[in-house]
């Protein structure tokens, strides 16, 4: 194809991708509020926290606590990461986004957002995706925890960022997503602020230093289930059915809300 045809399509489909983007953060503003607890949106984070425990998330919206540390090391440790990238604007972002490319580009902190079929409309932050001609052909999700296993969640959020991009306009039919986990020692480590972890950059599944330790796994993109396991999220925030408590009784035993909740498992 011509070289001339191939950016008149690109500058076409970052159009056609950042008119939907646009369109649906006017909506969502303009919108009566129609979920529950008066919202507008929901955000693909809360989404995945939902396969953790449902009931956690209604307490955290019903009675709100501080951040704890661990809370805010993990911040500082996205942040450190998140800074490695060069600032781009949505619409810059887009732009690069569609570029064909023999090596594909990495995006961090790269916005979406979509209207489900179901009317309900879902926003989030991409930690990184990496992108050729318009697909998308790596998420990559980084969490800080006191556990290296790859849970539940981690799957379901990663897969609603591969699921939201293709919604908006990107090709993910050969998506894949790389979880990454790292300590919570690792927040404020050296290797991972200068972009140099083995973990951070693909080079290793696992790793450990003498700061903490880090794991990670790549896996495929799977549509169909990634759409089952959001519209029974979805069901909770349209009022279809109430929260769903966690059976875990560990989980229960660390949630900050184990002393009010009626519906724990110890």
């Amino acid at each position: 194809m011509p070289f001339e045809q191939r950016t008149e399509q690109s500058v076409a489909l970052a159009g056609d991708i950042l008119t939907r983007y646009r369109h649906v953060y006017r909506a969502a503003r303009e919108a009566e509020p129609q979920l529950r607890f008066g919202r507008r949106t929901v955000a693909v984070s809360t989404i995945a926290q939902q396969f953790y425990c449902e009931k956690s998330v209604e307490l955290s919206i019903q009675r709100p606590l501080a951040p704890t540390q661990s809370m805010r090391d993990g911040v500082a440790g996205h942040e450190a990461v998140a800074a490695l990238g060069v600032s781009m604007t949505q619409e810059e972002a887009v732009a690069q986004a569609v570029v064909p490319r023999e090596q594909p580009l990495c995006v961090c902190e790269f916005r979406i957002g979509w209207r489900h079929c179901s009317g309900v409309t879902i926003l989030g932050h991409v930690d990184e995706a990496w992108f050729s001609g318009g697909h998308v052909d790596l998420v990559a999700e980084r969490k800080f925890s006191n556990s290296l296993t790859i849970h539940t969640p981690y799957h379901i959020q990663a897969r609603l960022y591969c699921l939201g991009l293709g919604e908006m306009g990107f090709d993910t039919e050969r998506s894949r997503y790389r979880i990454s986990v790292f300590a919570r020692e690792c927040h404020n480590c050296g290797l991972l602020a200068a972009g140099e972890c083995p973990v951070l950059t693909g080079e290793a599944h696992s790793y450990t230093c003498d700061r903490g330790s880090c794991a990670s796994g790549t896996f495929p993109f799977d549509f169909e289930g990634t759409a089952r396991d959001l519209n029974w999220a979805l069901q909770f925030w349209t009022g279809e059915r109430e929260a769903r408590a966690t059976d875990s009784p560990s989980r229960c035993r660390v949630c900050r809300y184990r002393r009010i909740c009626d519906s724990r498992s110890v």
